[in-house]
Order: C-alpha cells, then structure tokens, then sequence
C-alpha cells in the first residue's frame, strides 16, 4: 500500500507539530520543576552570612524594592517621578486599505524610541541595610515598566490631503507619544543566580544553566502560575496535533487501503479476460461483439446502468468513466460470466 504525495505531507506535518509541542512542553516543563526547586530568599543580613560559605547560588528567588544605586533617573513629564528605567517613545498609526476583507486596517510604525536605564539595588522591603546590585535587567523576562504619560495627537488634514489618502488607499490617524519607567520603590521578585563578587557586593545574574531570568512585579506563585500555564498550553497543543495526525494517518491508511484492494480487483479481473477472448469459428452473430472494437467479445457489466457493451480491454481504454450506450457515471465493472 502506497500514501499519495498529498496524504504523506499531511500526516508528515502533523506529525512533526506534534513533536515540536511536545519538545517545547518539554522545555517549558523542565523550566518550570526549576522554579519549584529554587530556594526562597529575601535581602538580609542572613543572605551574605548565606553566600559567604558557598560564594553562589545558581538560581534562586529573590524579593526587593528597587532603589538606585546612583542618582535616579527623573520623568521628563513628571519631574517628581523618580525611575531607573525610562523609556520614551514616539509611534505613529496609519490606516491601510485591505482590498481583500474590505475594511480599513490600522498599522502603527515607531518613529522615535530612547531607552535609558541606571543601576539599581534590591533593597529589604523592611528596615534594613543590605542591598542586591541587578545586573543586565533589560534582558530579563517579564520586566514591565509602569505607563506615567500618554497623549495622542491625531493628523490634521485638509480637504484635498483627506481625498488623497482615500484614493491612495493609507491614510494617517495620527501619533502617540508615551512614557514608561520602573519607579523607585517599586517591589520587584528575581530569579536568577545569586553571586558575592570579589568587592563584596552581592549580585544577581542572569543564570548560565539553561535557567530563565525573570524580573517581575508579580509574586513568586504569579510566575510560577503563568510558567505552569505556558506548559500546559504546550501540553495541549501536542495532544491536539498528536490526535490530528493519528487521524490523518488512519483516513490515509484507509484510502491507500481501498486504492490497494481496487487495484487487485482490476488485476484478477484483468487476468480472466486476458484469455483469447475473440469469438469462434462457428459464431456470426454480431451482438456479443465489443461495439468499440468489433473484435472481441462483450465480457463485463457496467453499473449501475447494466449495459453489457464492451469488452474489458476497451473499458480501460475510455477516456471518461461513461457508458459508451447510455453515457451513464460508470461506479464500478464486474465481469460476465
């Protein structure tokens, strides 16, 4: 039994989407028995008595209040608004013409961005002289930052400007400019690895373990609860291609089934009438002759019209599947006996 070319890609795809599901549920679950297995820190005093006996933890879960480490950074629409991270932005949205849903469709292109950032500590949520450096925090994962201004500008547009952009099917809605910071004081929850450099200063790396790093305003069961989602989304998505390509499979399996036993069908019907099927000698009448060939005998049936006309080699050489008396749809061929 043999897959047609469009079966073979179907159950092929299906197959290896399920296989990638289930690698990345895989990933994604592994990632997630890591946050469980990591210890539960806080910024203390017991934490360097901690990291003075063995100098690191590879991964660890930590929770402060973000204060610089040097001046802060200040918000240029509110002054009193101290940051560590600030981001200004300039985006510009425009209405596109979709000829194909016939509706407006609205894309937005960033005009301006500047991203400026200080370094900054994990302070103890209490009372407390211990601090945290972060490093590299715009390379950790789920890092929000709080929207402090926002202002949309819409395009003012004159009459003949207005029909331009109709005709040329874009038209400019207009621009918005906004203002994101990581305030001070902000409570932030880290995963990542925690190391005593040789100045003595406590940090917290990026792990190189394969482990993710993680900078989030949520809790520590926040994170853990949308990991746990992401792998079960990945779960799911494997049982569904996994479902999808075992059905594929079966329908092909099936149709190459009925391909296969159709083939033998036609062989051993072939092979009855491969035998000198031409009339005797003694025989003149003209009736159980094939009208197409006038040769050989009239030898199958066709359904379901029941015109008993040709001879089996002359029906495998028609053009359609047609009775040549009725031009009836011929479903299927049984020999006479």
């Amino acid at each position: 039994m043999e897959f047609s070319a469009l079966e073979t890609v179907c159950v092929g795809s299906s197959l290896a989407l399920a296989g990638l599901c289930y690698y990345m549920y895989r990933q994604q679950q592994a990632a997630v028995r890591r946050i469980q297995r990591a210890p539960k820190l806080q910024v203390g005093a017991d934490l360097r008595t901690l990291l003075d006996s063995c100098q690191e933890l590879s991964y660890v879960v930590l929770q402060g209040r973000v204060e610089a480490a040097g001046a802060p950074l200040c918000s240029q629409n509110h002054p009193h608004l101290l940051a560590v991270i600030q981001k200004n932005q300039m985006v510009e949205h425009r209405l596109f013409w979709n000829s194909l849903t016939k509706s407006w469709s609205e894309h937005v292109r960033v005009l301006y961005e500047n991203l400026k950032s200080v370094p900054f500590h994990l302070r103890p949520l209490e009372d407390g002289d211990e601090s945290v450096l972060v490093c590299d925090p715009l390379s950790a994962t789920g890092l929000t930052l709080e929207t402090v201004y926002e202002q949309f500008q819409s395009a003012s547009l004159s009459l003949g400007e207005l029909m331009g952009h109709y005709l040329s099917g874009e038209k400019p809605t207009g621009f918005l400019e906004t203002e994101e910071i990581l305030p001070v004081g902000a409570v932030l929850t880290g995963l990542g690895k925690l190391v005593l450099n040789k100045d003595g200063v406590i940090t917290l790396q990026p792990p190189q373990s394969g482990c993710q790093y993680f900078l989030s305003h949520a809790g520590y069961e926040d994170i853990l609860h949308e990991q746990e989602s992401i792998a079960s989304l990945w779960r799911e998505g494997t049982l569904v291609c996994g479902v999808l390509g075992a059905l594929i499979f079966g329908f092909a399996l099936y149709q190459a089934y009925q391909r296969h036993k159709e083939k033998n069908r036609i062989q051993e019907f072939s092979e009855e009438v491969q035998t000198d099927s031409h009339l005797p000698d003694d025989e003149t009448s003209s009736e159980r002759l094939c009208v197409i060939c006038i040769s050989r005998l009239r030898d199958c049936v066709m359904l379901p019209c029941g015109h008993v006309c040709c001879c089996f080699l002359c029906y495998r050489a028609l053009p359609n599947q047609l009775c040549p008396i009725c031009r009836c749809h011929i479903e299927r061929v049984v020999p006479l006996h």
